[in-house]
C-alpha cells in the first residue's frame, strides 16, 4: 500500500520532514509526497524542489489548506509542520475531511487545543499521531530496555537539566519569541523532554516548579550548526530584517516532579544561561545509575555502578537488556546488527532516519489498522507535563497533573492571547 501524504508547513522542520519522507520512501516504498502547502509560496516551491531531487517527483504546490484537501481528492494522509498555533486546526481540518494526520509536536496550542483535535480523531475514525522524534533514537530505546530490565533496580529519582542558549532566538525563528504562538522553550524543546520523562518514569502525579524571563531580549542568530542547512529558505513573518526581538514567554524553568512509581525527579530548562552550559539525564536507581543518552549524536547510554570505577558500556551494557533489539523499522534504517550500543552517522544521517521511523510508523498505523507508537492522548499528556511547570511557575504552587489535564488549573493557558480559536 502506496500512503499518498501532503505536507503543510515548509518552513527548516518541513524541510527535515521531506528528508525523513525520502528515507522512509528509500527504505519502504509507503510514502509518496503527493503536495506541499504553505502560506509563502516560495518556501514551498523551495520544498517541492528538494522533494523532487530526492524522490524523484515533485508534488503539486499550494498556499491554501483548504484549497490542497479539496482539490487533492486521493489524499490518504496529512503531515502538518507549521509553527505551533496551526497544528489542532489543521489537524481538525483534516480529520473531518477524512484524512489522516501526523503533526509535528506539541500536539496543540493548549490543551484545549489538544482535546479538540482528538475529538476529531474520534468521530473520524482516522489515525492521529504526534511526531515525536526523541525516543526513536535506538540509543533512547535501548535506555528504556535497561530500565525495564532492572540494569539499574528500581529507579529512585530523574535529573533532567538542559541549560543553554544565552541571549539568541531558538532557530533564529521570530514566532519562537512569542507566549501567543506558543513559542516559549519551555514548551517548545520541553515536550520532547516531557515525552521522554514519560517514557523512561511512567505517569507523573504532581508538578512544583519556578519560572522566569532572564534574557528578555533576543539577538537573531542560528547557534546549532546541524540545523543551519535546513533553514536558510525559511520565510521569516514576524520580526522580518530585525536583528533582535524582546520575547515575551518564560525562558527558565526549575521543577520538581513526583511520579506515580513514587520516584520523583527534577526538570530543569533555560536558554538564557550566558558563557556556561549545563546537560545533565540520568536516572538514578537503588542499583546503579544510568547515564542517559544525548538524543541524535550516536552516543550510548552508560550505567555506574558503585564500587567500580569505569562506566558499563558496549557489549557489557547490551548483557544487562539481554532481550532488548531494534525494532524492524529502526533495523531497516540502521542496517548491521540489531543490538548495537552506540552508532557513527552525521547529524542529517541520524535526524532523517529518527524521522523516517516515526513516518513509517505512522503509515503503518493507517495500513494496519493500529494505533501508532505516539498518538494524540500521548502526545497531550507530554504537552500537559510542559504547561504544568508553566502553570506551576506562574500560580506558585504545586499543581497535580489531573488538574493540568482537566483544566481546573490553566491560568497560563488563559493569557495566551487567541490561543485555543479554531
Amino acid at each position: 500500500m502506496t500512503i499518498e501524504l501532503a505536507l503543510v508547513g515548509c518552513g527548516g522542520m518541513g524541510l527535515r520532514h521531506t528528508h525523513g519522507i525520502a528515507e522512509a520512501k528509500r527504505a519502504f516504498g509507503s510514502l509518496r509526497l503527493a503536495a506541499v502547502c504553505d502560506q509563502h509560496e516560495e518556501a514551498a516551491a523551495h520544498i517541492a524542489s528538494e522533494a523532487e531531487r530526492l524522490m524523484g517527483h515533485r508534488p503539486a504546490v499550494y498556499t491554501d489548506l483548504s484549497e490542497m484537501l479539496d482539490r487533492e481528492r486521493n489524499l490518504d494522509a496529512l503531515d502538518i509542520v507549521t509553527d505551533t498555533r496551526m497544528h489542532h486546526a489543521f489537524a481538525v481540518e483534516a480529520l473531518e475531511a477524512g484524512v489522516n494526520v501526523i503533526t509535528e509536536k506539541p500536539l496543540g496550542i493548549t490543551l484545549n487545543a489538544c482535546w479538540k483535535a482528538l475529538d476529531a480523531a474520534e468521530k473520524s475514525g482516522r489515525v492521529l499521531a504526534v511526531a515525536e522524534n526523541y525516543r526513536r533514537d535506538p540509543m533512547n530505546r535501548l535506555a528504556k530496555a535497561l530500565i525495564d530490565s532492572g540494569a539499574i533496580g528500581t529507579p529512585n529519582y530523574l535529573l533532567y537539566i538542559a541549560v543553554s542558549g544565552g541571549a539568541a532566538l531558538l532557530h533564529n525563528t521570530g514566532w519562537r519569541a512569542l507566549k501567543s504562538r506558543a513559542g516559549s522553550g519551555i514548551l517548545e524543546r520541553g515536550v520532547h523532554f516531557a515525552d521522554l520523562i514519560l517514557y523512561f518514569m511512567g505517569n507523573v502525579e504532581t508538578v512544583f516548579a519556578a519560572t522566569d524571563i532572564f534574557q528578555r531580549v533576543r539577538t537573531r542568530r542560528m547557534i546549532s550548526e546541524n540545523l543551519i542547512p535546513f533553514y536558510g529558505h525559511r520565510v521569516e513573518d514576524e520580526f522580518a530584517g530585525q536583528e533582535e526581538v524582546e520575547i515575551d514567554a518564560e525562558d527558565t524553568a526549575m521543577g520538581v516532579l513526583t511520579f506515580e512509581s513514587g520516584a520523583i525527579g527534577q526538570l530543569t530548562m533555560s536558554d538564557a544561561s550566558h558563557g556556561y552550559n549545563v546537560n545533565v539525564s540520568s536516572i538514578h536507581g537503588n542499583q546503579g545509575t544510568l547515564l542517559l543518552p544525548p538524543s541524535r549524536s550516536g552516543t550510548g547510554p552508560a550505567i555506574r555502578f558503585e564500587g567500580r570505577e569505569d562506566p558499563v558500556v558496549g557489549d557489557e551494557l547490551l548483557a544487562l537488556a539481554p532481550d532488548w533489539e531494534m525494532d524492524d523499522i529502526s533495523a531497516r534504517l540502521w542496517p548491521g546488527e540489531r543490538r548495537i550500543a552506540s552508532y557513527d552517522m552525521s547529524f542529517e544521517e541520524i535526524d532523517r532516519k529518527i524521522l523516517a521511523v516515526e513516518l513509517q510508523d505512522f503509515a503503518e498505523a493507517i495500513e494496519n489498522d493500529r494505533p501508532p507508537e505516539v498518538d494524540g492522548t500521548l502526545g497531550m499528556k507530554a504537552l500537559a507535563l510542559a504547561f504544568a511547570v508553566l502553570e506551576s511557575g506562574q500560580a506558585g504552587r504545586p499543581v497535580t497533573m489531573d488538574e493540568v489535564l482537566s483544566g481546573e488549573v490553566s491560568a497560563y493557558q488563559d493569557g495566551m492571547v487567541g490561543a485555543a480559536s479554531g
